[in-house]
């Protein structure tokens, strides 16, 4: 056929019908950043900022993203990277990949069926999936829904009744670790739920109102029994509304005298994997050594708790040196990529939990989104380590990266803490 408009045209059609039409947003979404911009048409203001935002200015949070980016590769060439295997072993556990996917409350807040589809997309991903205390089903709920691997985050509420409870739950359930969340003894302040009146349950305010009206996907969604509350604790609280769940937590969880003495009750009540979520220092890495804890995550929780912590990042050089041949070490905080999964491992960590990842995929799309979140990181961890010349988890060390050496102490002013004196031994 000679040259024409026609058969340019045609050429054309076929180039097209060759590649594909991408219809679908979500499944041709490139990166986590993508899916939060999805997440963020689909949701009002007020839904979208309890998974974007953080503490106060924010800086932590900030901080996280920024000094990931701070660490810069240092590929070796000429490698055989024909295998390149993510698989790793924490704890006894075989893993397929070296991250899980991290505990996420208040999921239903962003419409659709909340944790129930991310627990799905966990199973067939076959990743474990970490559910929180503060989800809006509860453990069993979402353990009838699970295929896969459970692990349970836990509060330490100061009703010691409603914390056996939960470990006991938890081991019914089949969870093969327990994540105690050390990071909050008060909730952090975050200007943005302040300034949207986000509450459970949502202070209506004109704003909220006309967003309501625009997003009435996300309105019926949230409107559809159960009400939105704290489920895990639905049976030891009086009604079951949301408002009398937060009173309960405010009045009768909040605990201001947990101590590493509580830690090691939980040691003796818990015999698989107990890792203890938000170290940030070497101190507190030790002595969640002594208390009995196999591992700890390296988290500032997201930036959501005491803003101007350090990012997760920069304190994980000094807590791997203090811990990391005795202990195992998750990183927790900031990452979006596949590239900083490979990042924190090369640092130091054994493992990496994923938190807001995961949940801008469910706001997204749900157990789709969440898929796509899995499927990106996938590729783009494998692609790291194959053009780092990395061909296994294990293998993946400090050569492979450079990042200031200030995260190893050099140049801070840092006072020595001081140890507690020990306990006196009676006769």
């Amino acid at each position: 056929m000679s040259d024409s408009p026609v058969s340019a045209a045609v050429e054309f059609a076929r180039m097209l019908a060759a590649g594909g039409f991408r219809l679908d947003p979500v499944a041709s979404a490139p990166s986590i950043e993508d899916l939060r911009r999805l997440a963020r048409k689909r949701l009002p203001t007020m839904a979208f900022d309890i998974i974007d935002g953080a503490s106060n200015h924010e800086i932590t949070l900030d901080a996280n993203a920024r000094d990931l980016r701070e660490v810069r590769f240092r590929p070796r060439w000429l490698t055989d990277i024909s295998t390149i295997d993510t698989s790793t072993t924490v704890d006894g556990m075989a893993l397929e990949r070296p991250y899980v996917m991290g505990p996420l409350g208040l999921q239903r807040m962003i419409g659709g069926e909340g944790e129930l589809g991310a627990v799905r997309a966990a199973g067939r991903a076959n990743i474990p999936f970490t559910i929180s205390t503060a989800s809006n089903w509860t453990m069993e709920e979402l353990a009838d829904q699970a295929t896969g691997p459970l692990w349970y985050q836990l509060y330490m509420y100061k009703s010691d009744r409603i914390v056996t409870d939960l470990i006991e739950r938890a081991r019914a359930i089949g969870a093969e670790a327990l994540v105690v969340t050390v990071d909050v003894p008060l909730n952090g302040k975050r200007y943005r739920d302040h300034r949207n009146g986000m509450s459970i349950p949502p202070r209506i305010t004109p704003r909220n109102a006309v967003e309501a009206i625009r997003h009435l996907d996300w309105t019926r969604a949230i409107m559809r029994p159960p009400a939105i509350g704290f489920r895990n604790l639905k049976d030891q609280v009086q009604g079951d509304n949301a408002v009398s769940h937060q009173e309960f937590v405010a009045k009768y969880l909040a605990n201001l005298t947990l101590t590493w003495e509580s830690i090691e009750d939980v040691r003796r009540r818990w015999d698989g994997p107990l890792y203890l979520k938000g170290i940030l220092t070497p101190e507190d890495a030790l002595r969640a050594h002594r208390v009995g804890a196999d591992g700890i995550y390296v988290s500032n929780h997201g930036g959501r708790q005491l803003d101007s912590s350090p990012s997760s990042i920069s304190a994980l050089p000094m807590i791997a040196d203090a811990v990391g041949d005795r202990m195992t070490v998750v990183f927790d905080s900031g990452v979006r990529t596949g590239d900083d999964i490979a990042k924190a491992l090369a640092v130091g960590a054994d493992l990496v939990s994923i938190g807001r990842a995961w949940g801008y995929g469910n706001a997204a799309a749900g157990e789709k989104g969440v898929l796509r979140v899995l499927e990106i990181l996938d590729e783009e961890l494998a692609l790291a380590m194959g053009q780092l010349g990395a061909t296994s988890i294990e293998g993946l060390d400090r050569g492979f990266v450079d990042y200031p050496e200030a995260w190893h102490g050099v140049g801070l002013h840092r006072a020595p803490e001081s140890q507690p004196a020990p306990k006196e031994v009676r006769a």
